[in-house]
């Protein structure tokens, strides 16, 4: 008699592939002609129904299924990390765009992907997001079209990386990807695309928790939370946390917390202190890294009139420790995952 699949057997082979409950099931009425939901999944993984012999020989018998994959579950695929704060002004731009200089000194093809509709990212490397926007090449219209999506990035830092720029217009994006079925699955599916192509993904967050959040969330391999030392900053992380757990559980099981990075700390004030105290116990209490404070200063500010990161102008600057500390901590998973076979 045939063995039959167990529950478990199921959510990890499932996990394994990068799928979530909805991509199985489309690839199993696909492949058996059924018309299967989700819930009829969530009811075989936890042991509430017995899973129909077709349907684990099925799985057995195929060894890379068909669904949308998660950023690094193919083979040479780049790993994505993503910034997200549902605060704005907490330094996600600033972060990001000194991590991929940082990446791409070491050798590592990167691309920044602006997520933001305020452009922020595009704007600090010096590129116009009216320009890019009028020749329709910016995050946008990347979603929209079935054209590749390394069509639509531009080379910054005379060449050291990728971006794919933003606009206001990816705005509408909120509204449009709720409107579509698996919607925020889009990016996730172009990102896909670039197995190969890049050994590092990096997506710049919008400062709130809409569908493109989501979308970055549902993308994404790690997950870094810049945060400022003052309270505002601080009461958004739970949130956060609920909603990354949300992604994990329902689309996206690699999803994981590289760490939380301070930023504009100041020593000298009571309330910084007293702030970094605070996420030190968080940290503690989630098993989460705690990366280094980024120090306020005004070298950050100088390079995004030059539209150049700060490292590239000045390799010493306030929070270079820290912003290599997580580039070193991102080419160990690399590492990590290609002696793990991927």
């Amino acid at each position: 008699m045939a063995h039959e699949m167990s529950g478990e057997e199921l959510r990890r082979y499932r996990e394994d592939r990068g799928m979530n409950q909805q991509e199985l099931v489309v690839w199993l009425n696909e492949r058996l002609g059924r018309r299967y939901d989700r819930a009829k999944i969530s009811r075989w993984e936890t042991g509430a129904e017995r899973i129909p012999q077709t349907v684990g020989a099925a799985l057995k018998a195929s060894t890379s299924p068909v669904g949308i994959p998660a950023a690094s579950s193919a083979r040479n695929a780049p790993l994505v990390l993503c910034a997200a704060n549902q605060k704005g002004g907490v330094g996600k731009t600033t972060t990001c765009v000194n991590v991929a200089w940082l990446l791409s000194r070491q050798g590592q093809r990167v691309l920044l992907v602006d997520c933001d509709p305020q452009a922020n990212a595009t704007v600090h490397l010096g590129v116009d997001p009216h320009e890019r926007e009028v020749v329709k090449e910016t995050l946008t219209h990347a979603l929209r079209s079935t054209r590749p999506l390394r069509e639509f990035v531009t080379p910054v830092c005379d060449g050291a990386f990728d971006l794919l720029p933003s606009s206001i217009s990816l705005a509408a994006a909120d509204r449009e990807l709720l409107r579509q079925p698996n919607g925020t699955l889009i990016l996730r599916a172009k990102i896909a695309q670039l197995s190969g192509h890049y050994d590092f993904i990096i997506l710049d967050c919008p400062p709130h928790l809409g569908e493109l959040t989501v979308s970055v969330l549902n993308a994404a391999d790690q997950l870094l939370i810049p945060t400022q030392t003052e309270m505002l900053s601080l009461m958004g992380i739970p949130q956060l946390f609920e909603t990354i757990a949300g992604v994990r559980e329902l689309v996206n099981p690699r999803l994981r917390i590289l760490g939380i990075l301070p930023t504009m700390f100041s020593p000298r004030r009571l309330q910084d202190e007293q702030i970094l105290t605070e996420l030190q116990a968080m940290a503690e209490s989630e098993n989460l890294r705690l990366f280094a404070p980024v120090r306020r200063a005004v070298d950050y500010t100088k390079s995004v009139l030059a539209g150049r990161p700060g490292l590239a102008m000045n390799p010493n600057s306030a929070g270079a420790d820290s912003y290599q500390e997580i580039a070193e901590a991102l080419l160990a998973l690399a590492r990590a995952e290609v002696g793990h076979g991927g």
